[in-house]
């Protein structure tokens, strides 16, 4: 059986289509491919890390003013307790017959009292010549002691009553509780024993130490301003020794007074919210501290910038998918990253993978590349088309 035979026309459309459909298939493939991502602006501003440690604010020896028995400890080992708060119990039942006593002492110098006063009023009314000078005189002495019994069982009813409110242990602060050093049943003897101890906890202090040639360049570099108006500058951050930005902005609360002479610096307290209680007195933290007021700028990854004799430029991706070469100025180094103070706006396509195989003016695939980070956080980077 014979095969029909094909048209040259047929053949021919054949051909043609085939060598205009290769190129196109070859070109594509030729392409490289880039990774790209958008320039993040972020706060450039100067940072300095110190080690700092953390410390409560307020915190309080719960001891007692008065001797006894414990008789009952009101809070539970660890809590977060509130001002006059009471804590401890001690046996009162002793204190309640001294206040007892005493009450009955200042009723019996009250009644003493008003007895001389009858005397003297009586002895008054009467004539010289009815009673003797030296009797009148006696009377106004007694009167005059009888008023004196009467303050002194006044004072002794009102510090029986004192023992007797000394027996609620309360909290002066707010804070956390540790744990109790007696138990229940235990003999109180006065305030030579320390019954638990309170810590403020909300806010917090963060102190650290910066060298006095530090300070003293800060000041000069900010126009001799004082101290106070260097720590209004300057705003600390915290971050967790497990690499965790502490969410919460503190402030600088005051300048040590004194240069330790061991270290030749300075301490500087530090003041943070503490509302989830994530900070605790004695922990070890690192403190960041930058100027309050920010500098946005452009940040690239040094990875991604080239350099000849003319200077540092990067490569960016256009709407066309070319690569274009902008040339820019740079400052510093934080984080590696570049700040890029000319050049660049933000926003822009900036190729970080296979710069190697790009040139200018070249077309490539584009690919989105990882994010880079800027500052403490990671930034997700734009990826538009704005140059």
């Amino acid at each position: 059986m014979k095969m029909p035979r094909r048209s040259p026309t047929v053949s021919l459309l054949i051909a043609l289509s085939v060598s205009l459909i290769l190129p196109v298939s070859l070109s594509a493939q030729s392409q490289p491919t880039v990774g790209v991502t958008g320039v993040p602006v972020g706060n450039a501003s100067p940072r300095h890390e110190f080690v700092g440690r953390v410390e409560a604010v307020d915190a309080v020896d719960i001891r007692s003013r008065i001797e006894g028995f414990l008789e009952n400890r009101l809070f539970e080992e660890g809590q977060i307790i509130k001002k006059d708060q009471d804590l401890f119990l001690i046996d009162s039942r002793a204190l309640q017959i001294s206040l007892s006593e005493a009450k009955a002492g200042l009723a019996s110098a009250e009644a003493s009292l008003a007895d001389a006063k009858r005397r003297l009023e009586r002895n008054q009314s009467l004539s010289t010549q009815t009673v003797a000078r030296a009797t009148l005189e006696e009377s106004q002495a007694a009167f005059e002691t009888a008023e004196a019994n009467v303050l002194a069982a006044q004072a002794r009813v009102a510090q029986a009553d004192l023992d007797l409110t000394f027996s609620h242990i309360s909290s002066p602060i707010d804070g956390r509780i540790g744990a109790s050093a007696l138990s229940v049943g235990s003999f109180v003897s006065g305030s030579a024993t320390t019954l638990a101890r309170v810590v403020a906890m909300d806010p917090i202090r963060v102190v650290f130490s910066v060298s006095d040639r530090a300070i003293l360049d800060l000041r000069a570099a900010a126009g001799g301003i004082s101290k106070d108006e260097l720590a209004s500058r300057f705003e600390p951050a915290l971050r967790m020794s497990n690499g965790q930005q502490y969410g919460e902005k503190g402030k600088i609360e005051f300048f040590g007074n004194e240069i330790d002479e061991a270290t030749g610096t300075l301490p500087i307290r530090t003041l943070f919210a503490n509302p989830q209680f994530l900070l605790t007195p004695g922990q070890f933290v690192t403190v960041i501290v930058s100027e309050t007021k920010q500098q946005i700028r452009p940040m690239v990854p040094l990875g991604a910038v080239q350099q000849d004799r003319d200077g540092k430029f990067v490569f960016l991706v256009d709407e066309s998918n070319k690569v274009t070469l902008r040339r820019i100025k740079v400052s510093s180094q934080m984080g590696g990253l570049w700040i890029v103070e000319d050049g660049l706006k933000g926003g822009e396509n900036l190729i970080v993978e296979g710069l190697q195989n790009v040139s200018e003016g070249l077309a490539v695939q584009v690919v989105p590349a990882q994010s880079v980070e800027v500052g403490a956080a990671p930034v997700t980077l734009q990826t538009g088309s704005s140059q």
